[in-house]
């Protein structure tokens, strides 16, 4: 670990003092807090929640552990690696990163990053000088570390407490992580990631609506084309269990947040509905290419009433967010191209 990297990115995460290298390698902050550094990743791990721990397990044991074909089980269990849904998962992961991403910068921070499944993701940090990962688990971070090599800053920590001192990340993508932890963890989680924020950055952050309206919306027109797909994939034995504590928009937008936010989207639909109504073939190919288009003509909206919206948060020179009324101004305009669609697949 280099002292740059140590002295201008690095605080303890129980005192917010500086870290110092010990003649073994390892950090020690305040109060003498001692973090161990193997093999290129730092844990900073340090009284997790049970659904943490949970989460942690899963992961290391399961989630991220390969198959005989080296497919991780994680991916196996939840995830429509057919052609047509898989091309589809990938166009919308690399709209955000062509979108928010492509001005680079210094630190990229992935939040959660687990074994940097997407390579689209990974392209994110294309513009940027190094590639932070941060992750409960052991297993990901290794196999992160195996992809990007020494342009990757390696950190076990908790995604509401992180190792890292205030403003100094350019930008911070964070996917399908924060659902996962204790209601009561979640909005910490998104003011840490506001804390490490950069005055100039960008922070794009893929939840999960509870109470979205356009996928049934969409689920009533892929009935009306007689839309189907293979359905679920046959589980032959029990999963372990993985916290998954989704929220409602209202109440995301009750929290008195440091920030201004927006609402853009990563993808309207579940997996479920992938594989319930998208054939592997030219119909699902352009029922997909449909739904993209609506994504990227009114991603506010399909943020707001889609399944996973991106959550932008902007951090200004002077440290403070922006407020935009785009979002109340797009969104009335876009209820009168989608109600009547919505209206027709109602009607069935």
């Amino acid at each position: 670990m280099d002292r740059e990297t140590l002295t201008g990115l690095f605080q303890c995460p129980r005192s917010g003092e500086a870290l110092q290298l010990t003649p073994d390698g390892h950090l020690i902050g305040g109060a003498g807090h001692t973090y161990s550094v193997r093999e290129g990743v730092a844990s900073f791990l340090h009284d997790l929640s049970e659904e943490q721990a949970a989460a942690k397990q899963f992961y290391d044991e399961f989630g991220w552990a390969p198959d005989a074909e080296g497919e991780f089980q994680e991916t196996k269990a939840f995830v429509d690696t057919r052609r047509v849904s898989a091309a589809h998962a990938r166009a919308c992961m690399r709209r955000l990163g062509e979108r928010y991403f492509s001005g680079g910068g210094k630190y990229i921070l992935d939040a959660g990053c687990g074994p940097l499944v997407d390579e689209e993701v990974v392209a994110f940090g294309d513009r940027f000088e190094r590639f932070i990962c941060t992750d409960l688990s052991t297993r990901a971070l290794n196999v992160a570390r195996e992809k990007l090599g020494d342009r990757g800053i390696y950190l076990k920590c908790d995604i509401t407490n992180m190792p890292i001192q205030d403003g100094v990340v350019d930008a911070i993508t964070c996917n399908h992580v924060i659902y996962q932890l204790p209601l009561e963890m979640q909005a910490a989680a998104f003011r840490e990631l506001w804390r490490v924020l950069k005055p100039g950055g960008v922070a794009v952050v893929v939840f999960w609506w509870n109470d979205a309206k356009l996928p049934w919306r969409l689920e009533r027109l892929a009935r009306m084309f007689t839309m189907r797909g293979p359905g679920p994939p046959e589980i032959h034995t029990p999963l372990p269990d993985l916290p998954h504590n989704t929220r409602s928009r209202s109440w995301f937008e009750s929290k008195d947040w440091p920030f201004a936010y927006s609402y853009d989207i990563y993808n309207a639909v579940p997996q479920l509905f992938l594989r319930n109504y998208i054939p592997d073939d030219w119909r699902g190919r352009l029922f997909l290419s449909g739904l993209r288009a609506l994504q990227a003509a009114l991603p506010r909206y399909c943020g707001k009433h889609g399944l996973m919206p991106a959550i932008v948060f902007k951090k200004d020179s002077d440290g403070g967010g922006r407020v935009s009324v785009a979002d109340k101004v797009l969104t009335s305009g876009a209820l009168s191209f989608v109600e009547p669609l919505a209206g027709v697949a109602a009607a069935l």
